[in-house]
């Protein structure tokens, strides 16, 4: 898509349109047995995943904007990759080496998924595409939203039989902080009916701004147990302090095993795999359809391997730490089947 194109659907959002002036958006497409992806190099975005049922035919199971322009103008980061840092920082700072960084606040007095400008509006370079792979490239400059160092950041994308790995992987010039998630909303049907098991005992409580307390509480015995399959509504509603604090679920969980999570309804099954140490299950509380945003409230849910959020500011959390020199790398995995 070419800028003539892209400023004409941006519907006048002089912001983007200064910002992407003179660079070209497109869409990249990967498959294999059974799955095919769409991907934009406007935020590494997964646009589509259309999964292909055992009659033959072939589902989208992302929830999708028909336009790039109207993704990035909503603020719902749909589909997107987001850094450097995935979900809250609190204060929007953090010490390191004994030194203050003043991060970009974009969520109130805190930074959300990496700022106002985060690898989610970034475009990004290709660097190698083929029938079954894709891999970007983006180099964040020392000072990005705030953070130190240059930081050289790549994602790729390769599709297998009926799965989707997402490869992140970093190296910076000076020590930083380095903790991206890839952010798609699934839709298999009626979010609200749709079963969901969680690999975690615990999970960390937030306060009224979404911020983790910095404890781990057991999810036992709370609307929080997804340790065996659960209709995702049954205690959406819960008068439990903290689904009234997300008006639903908006909070991460401690993974304790492998898959990470699974998704059941009718016959068809997801499972997300991954190295990080945290999940964050977003169940869709605050979509509000509009001129930009197609989405109706709980159309789709989110599932977010990454670190814990805030942990840049809490020591008993996994840090995301990377120092200097040091290449670090993280996946994620969706795969699909049916069940028989």
């Amino acid at each position: 898509m070419h800028f003539e194109q892209f400023e004409k659907e941006y519907m006048g959002t002089k912001k983007y349109i200064e910002r992407y002036k003179e660079q070209n958006i497109y869409s990249y497409t990967i498959s294999a047995e059974g799955i095919e992806v769409a991907i934009s190099n406007l935020g590494a975005a997964i646009e589509s995943i259309r999964v292909t049922s055992p009659d033959g035919g072939k589902k989208d199971v992302c929830l999708t904007f028909d336009r790039p322009s109207k993704r990035v103008a909503s603020g719902t980061y749909s589909g997107a990759t987001v850094g450097r840092v995935a979900n809250r920082i609190a204060g929007a700072r953090f010490e390191l080496n004994n030194k203050i960084y003043r991060l970009s606040a974009n969520d109130g007095a805190n930074t959300l998924h990496g700022g106002k400008e985060g690898f989610d509006s970034q475009v990004f370079r290709c660097v190698r595409h083929e029938k079954n792979y894709l891999k970007l490239s983006l180099v964040s400059p020392d000072g990005d939203q705030g953070f130190p160092g240059t930081l050289h950041f790549s994602v790729s994308f390769l599709a297998e039989k009926k799965s989707l790995t997402i490869k992140f992987s970093a190296i910076s010039d000076q020590d930083t902080l380095f903790a991206p998630t890839i952010h798609p909303y699934f839709c298999f049907g009626d979010t609200l009916r749709t079963e969901l098991k969680i690999s975690a005992d615990h999970f960390t409580p937030i306060d009224e701004q979404g911020i983790p307390t910095g404890e781990t509480v057991s999810v036992f015995e709370t609307p929080f147990d997804f340790t065996s399959f659960k209709e995702i509504g049954a205690e959406i509603d819960s008068p439990h302090a903290q689904i009234l604090a997300a008006h639903g679920y908006d909070h991460n969980f401690v993974l304790n095993g492998s898959p990470a999570a699974q998704i059941r309804y009718g016959s068809e099954m997801m499972s997300v795999e991954t190295d990080f140490p945290g999940l964050q299950f977003y169940s869709g509380n605050f979509f509000e359809k509009n001129e930009l945003c197609p989405f109706t409230k709980r159309q789709g849910f989110a599932l977010e391997p990454q670190f814990f959020p805030n942990a840049a500011n809490q020591r008993n959390f996994a840090s995301p730490f990377l120092k200097a020199g040091e290449r670090k790398s993280y996946f994620i995995k969706f795969a699909f089947n049916y069940l028989s």
